[in-house]
């Protein structure tokens, strides 16, 4: 039909839509395709196909091109990253990665598959060229802070093992009322699926009794503190006001390791009292940052400030799990010695935790694995049943020892 030389009759124009300008063409909450179809008086659907006048379908047409053409032009991009800095971009539950996104506003998709060559993790970006680069720049500041972190406690030396501990686990009663003397104590619970996390061996017992430092950013704040301490008990005059004559059992002090000159946080566990001369008491004390056991002359152990005790305590006592003394009851000091040099007991080096199970008492079974072994990944529990020095608890006889996979997502 024709009214006033302009034909009424609607006809209909059929678009291709690109899969990826979808989402672009129909806009938040379908914002950008309602404009158009309310400033053309047209109807489009997807597949587009747009019905209408004659002019109003044309123009509708023209303003999905021009929509189209104005978006930023979708990248992919392609980049690895060290395995070990994983952890550090996702964050907490996600959270590093969700704000990177939501700054950048690009898609970025983490490889939950096997490693890379080098140890390395690919991770997709996609977006236009500007906030790729932005989320590029993000994920590079992740993979820094977590170099930083790891340069600073590789600074640490080589620390004394024991073999000797005074108690093995913290399942004793405890007090109905905590003191803010006390401090916290750090706990070892990932938040991947996997249950791993990556630790350093920082004490030894026994395969049954040790503890382990969690690596992050609380590696950086120990060292800091640790830092700290040693910069204020230095001093004479502080040394002289927090000098202390008597100390009971449970108290947190500042106190040297060993002939280190650096100063850590301890925990009175026995106090052996001189009933004639109190200068020449002594206390055992366990270093609550390393699992470290050591007795020391009362002269040598002084008051801690409550400033020093903000941050938990970070030796987290493990047992291994499913492993048993061979041939027992006891662990044997050649068991113990190569569980110390299978681990890298306090030389910093990294390696695998994965826990198992909680003992009643809240102390974490865990397996323990190997990266830094030449000829791949090494299940240090299956290590010792190789080599005749443990055995597998009653009901995990048929546990694989040839082969061990470990998935580490972080």
């Amino acid at each position: 039909e024709v009214q006033e030389g302009v034909t009424i009759k609607q006809v209909s124009i059929e678009m291709k839509i690109p899969k990826n300008c979808v989402g672009i063409l129909i806009g938040r909450q379908g914002s950008n395709i309602k404009e158009i179809m309310e400033k053309t008086g047209t109807s489009i659907n997807f597949v587009a196909c747009i019905k209408g006048l004659p002019d109003d379908a044309q123009m509708a047409e023209i303003l999905i091109h021009k929509t189209i053409s104005q978006q930023p032009r979708q990248e992919t991009l392609i980049i690895f990253v060290p395995d070990r800095a994983v952890g550090m971009i996702i964050g907490r539950g996600g959270d590093s990665v969700r704000e990177i996104q939501r700054v950048s506003r690009c898609k970025v998709d983490i490889d939950r598959g096997a490693l890379g060559e080098g140890m390395e993790k690919k991770i997709v970006l996609k977006g236009a060229s500007d906030q790729i680069s932005m989320a590029k720049q993000l994920i590079e500041d992740k993979v820094k802070e977590e170099d930083m972190m790891r340069s600073s406690v590789g600074g640490r030396q080589a620390r004394i093992k024991y073999k000797e501990p005074l108690f093995l686990n913290y399942d004793q009663d405890e007090p109905e009322e905590q003191t803010s003397l006390q401090g916290d104590q750090e706990e070892l619970k990932p938040t991947g699926s996997d249950n791993c996390m990556e630790v350093f061996v920082s004490a030894i017992s026994t395969p049954g009794a040790f503890w382990v430092q969690k690596i992050g950013p609380k590696s950086v704040d120990l060292d800091k503190l640790t830092q700290t301490m040693t910069e204020y008990y230095k001093d004479e005059a502080n040394q002289k006001y927090h000098q202390t004559t008597s100390v009971s059992t449970g108290d947190i002090v500042a106190c040297r390791f060993s002939s280190e000159d650096s100063f850590y946080r301890a925990k009175v566990v026995a106090v052996k009292e001189d009933s004639y001369d109190a200068s020449k008491s002594t206390v055992d004390l366990d270093f609550v940052d390393y699992g470290d056991y050591e007795e020391k002359s009362i002269n040598e152990i002084y008051e801690l400030r409550t400033d020093f005790l903000k941050l938990k305590f970070q030796a987290i006592q493990c047992s291994l799990a499913h492993l048993k003394a061979s041939p027992g009851p006891e662990w044997s000091a050649t068991a113990c010695d190569q569980f110390e040099d299978l681990t890298h007991c306090a030389m910093w080096k990294v390696v695998w935790a994965k826990v198992v199970e909680y003992q009643p008492s809240g102390v974490p079974c865990v397996e323990l694995i190997d990266t830094n072994h030449a000829g791949g990944d090494r299940n240090i529990g299956h290590e010792l049943v190789k080599q005749g020095l443990a055995e597998w608890e009653e009901g995990d006889d048929d546990v694989v020892v040839d082969t061990v996979t470990v998935t580490r997502d972080n």
